[in-house]
C-alpha cells in the first residue's frame, strides 16, 4: 500500500512544484499589484477573470476530462492518438465559432457587468485568451493521461512566469493597470499554445472519429453542469459583491480569496491532477479500497496543516506584503482555506462515482452546493459584505464531500478512517483558537510566535494517538534510507 501512496505522492509533488514556484512568485508580486492597483481595480480584475473562468467551462464541454477517461479505454497507441485528435479538432472548431460570437457580444458583456461599454476591448482580450486556453487544456490532459507530470509542471510554470514578467512590464513600466494584466495573460497563452501545438500533433492522429466523439460527449457533457455549478461556488460571489456591496469590499474579498486559494494551488490542485490516473490504475487491485481510505486520511492531515498555517499567519502576512487599504482581507482567509480543504475531500470521496461511471450525480451534488451558495450570498452579502460571502462559501463547500460520500457509498462502499479524520480536525481547531490569543504590536514578533504555535498540531496528533505503529515504523525506515547529509 505504501508503494502506491508514494507513487501518488510523487506525481502530486511534481505537479505541485511548478505551482509552488508560481505561488511564491505571485506572493512576491503582491506588493507590486497593491501599489499600482486600488482595491476597486483589483475587484474589477476579478470580474474579468471570473468571466474567463465560466466561459472556459462552457467552451471545453467536459471533453478534456472525457479525453482523459477514453484514453485509458485503450492500450493501443494509435487508438489513443485518435481519441486525442478527435477531441482537439472538435474543440478547436467549436471554440473558434464561440469566439466569433463572443467578439460580437463584447459590448453587451461590458454594459451588463460594468454598466458601460467602456470595457468592450477588455472583454475581447479575455475572449481571445480563452481560445488559446482550450488548446492548452487538451495538451495538459494528454500530459496527465501519460503521467508526464514533469512536462505538465514545466509548461504550467513557463506560462505563469511569462505572464508575471509581462504583467510587471505592462503595469509597472507602461502603467496599463488592469488592461495590462489581461494583455499579459493573452500573450502568455498565445506563446504557450504555439509551443504545445507541436506536442499535440505528436500525440494525436489528426483524424476525426464520430464514435469516439459520441463516447466522449456522453461522459463529458454531464460534467458541464457540474463545472458550471462549481464555478458558481467559486466565483459567483464576486458578482454579488459587485452589485450588492461596494467595489472596495469586492477588492478586499478577491485578495483574501487569492490567499485562501494557496491551498488549492499547492495542495488540492496538484492532488486533483494526480488522483484520477492513480484512482483508475489501481482500481482492480485487491487492496484498492484500503488505499483509497488511507488517501483521504493523509490528504486531510496535509491539507489541514497547510490551511492551519495560512489561517494562523494570515494577518501578519498581509501586513508585511500589502498596503493598509488591503489589511482587512485577512478576515476571509481562514474560511476560504477551509473551503478548499473540503473541496479536496470531495475529489477523494467521489471515487465510486468515477469508477462506476455515475458522473451524472456530480452535477446534482455540486448543483445543490451552488444553489445553497447563491441563496446564502443573496441573503448575507447585503448585510455582511465580504464576510457574508466567505461564510456562504464554506457552508456550500461542506455539502460537496458529504454528497460525494453518500452517493459513492451506494455504488462502491469504502470504509474510511473517520475517527482519525476527527482527530485531525480537533487538533487543528485547538491550535487555531489558541493562536487567536497571540497578539503583539509588531507583526514580525506576532508572526514568529504564531509560527511556533503551529508545532502544537503534530504534538496534539501524537497525544491523540493518531499515528499507527506501522506508519511510525515506515517513517523511521524512510529516514534511515535517506542520504547521510539529511540525517546530519
Amino acid at each position: 500500500m505504501f508503494r502506491q501512496l508514494l507513487r501518488l505522492s510523487k506525481h502530486s509533488i511534481t505537479y505541485g512544484l511548478g505551482v509552488a514556484v508560481s505561488q511564491v512568485v505571485a506572493f512576491f508580486l503582491l506588493p507590486v499589484y497593491t501599489r499600482y492597483l486600488t482595491p476597486a481595480d483589483y475587484g474589477g480584475l476579478e470580474i474579468f477573470q471570473a468571466t474567463l473562468s465560466i466561459l472556459s467551462t462552457i467552451f471545453v464541454m467536459g471533453l478534456t476530462s472525457a479525453l482523459f477517461k477514453s484514453y485509458f479505454n485503450y492500450s493501443d497507441e494509435e487508438r489513443r492518438k485518435t481519441v486525442v485528435g478527435t477531441a482537439f479538432l472538435f474543440l478547436t472548431g467549436t471554440s473558434f465559432l464561440f469566439l466569433l460570437i463572443l467578439m460580437a457580444l463584447a459590448g453587451d458583456f461590458s454594459a451588463l457587468l460594468f454598466g458601460s461599454v467602456e470595457y468592450t476591448f477588455y472583454f475581447r482580450v479575455i475572449f481571445l485568451t480563452l481560445f488559446f486556453d482550450v488548446g492548452i487544456l487538451v495538451a495538459f490532459s494528454v500530459f496527465r493521461a501519460r503521467e508526464e507530470s514533469k512536462k505538465y509542471a514545466i509548461f504550467a510554470l513557463l506560462r505563469f512566469l511569462t505572464a508575471a514578467g509581462l504583467n510587471i512590464l505592462f503595469v509597472v513600466v507602461l502603467h496599463r493597470s488592469v488592461l495590462g494584466i489581461l494583455w499579459g495573460g493573452l500573450i502568455a497563452a498565445f506563446l504557450l499554445y504555439s509551443i504545445l501545438l507541436r506536442d499535440i500533433i505528436k500525440n494525436a492522429k489528426l483524424s476525426f472519429s464520430i464514435a469516439e466523439l459520441k463516447e466522449m460527449l456522453s461522459f463529458g457533457l454531464p460534467l458541464v453542469p457540474a463545472g458550471l455549478a462549481a464555478w458558481i461556488m467559486t466565483m459567483a460571489d464576486r458578482y454579488f459583491l459587485q452589485f450588492l456591496s461596494t467595489p472596495t469590499e469586492l477588492g478586499l474579498y478577491s485578495l483574501g480569496y487569492k490567499f485562501g486559494m494557496v491551498i488549492q494551488g499547492l495542495i488540492v490542485g496538484p492532488f486533483s491532477l494526480a488522483w484520477p490516473p492513480f484512482l483508475l490504475s489501481i482500481a482492480k487491485e485487491k487492496k484498492a479500497k484500503e488505499v483509497y481510505s488511507s488517501v483521504l486520511t493523509y490528504f486531510v492531515v496535509i491539507a489541514m496543516f497547510a490551511a492551519l498555517g495560512l489561517s494562523v499567519l494570515s494577518k501578519e502576512i498581509l501586513i508585511v506584503m500589502t498596503k493598509p487599504p488591503f489589511y482587512e482581507a485577512y478576515k476571509v482567509i481562514p474560511l476560504i482555506g477551509l473551503s478548499y480543504v473540503l473541496f479536496g475531500c470531495y475529489f477523494v470521496l467521489n471515487a465510486g462515482i468515477w469508477l462506476e461511471k455515475k458522473t451524472k450525480y456530480l452535477a446534482l451534488i455540486v448543483g445543490v452546493g451552488a444553489a445553497v451558495n447563491l441563496g446564502l450570498n443573496y441573503l448575507l452579502i447585503p448585510s455582511y459584505g465580504m464576510m457574508g460571502a466567505a461564510v456562504a462559501t464554506v457552508i456550500s463547500y461542506v455539502l460537496l464531500p458529504v454528497g460525494s460520500y453518500f452517493v459513492s457509498k451506494r455504488y462502491y462502499p469504502i470504509k474510511y478512517e473517520w475517527g482519525r479524520v476527527a482527530k485531525i480536525l480537533v487538533a487543528a481547531g485547538l491550535v487555531y483558537v489558541g493562536s487567536l490569543f497571540i497578539r503583539n504590536d509588531s507583526a514580525v514578533i506576532a508572526g514568529v510566535l504564531k509560527l511556533v504555535s503551529l508545532l502544537g498540531f503534530p504534538l496534539l496528533l501524537f497525544a491523540f494517538r493518531f499515528f499507527k505503529p506501522e506508519e511510525i515504523q515506515k517513517a523511521k525506515d524512510i529516514f534511515r534510507a535517506a542520504p547521510g547529509y539529511v540525517k546530519r
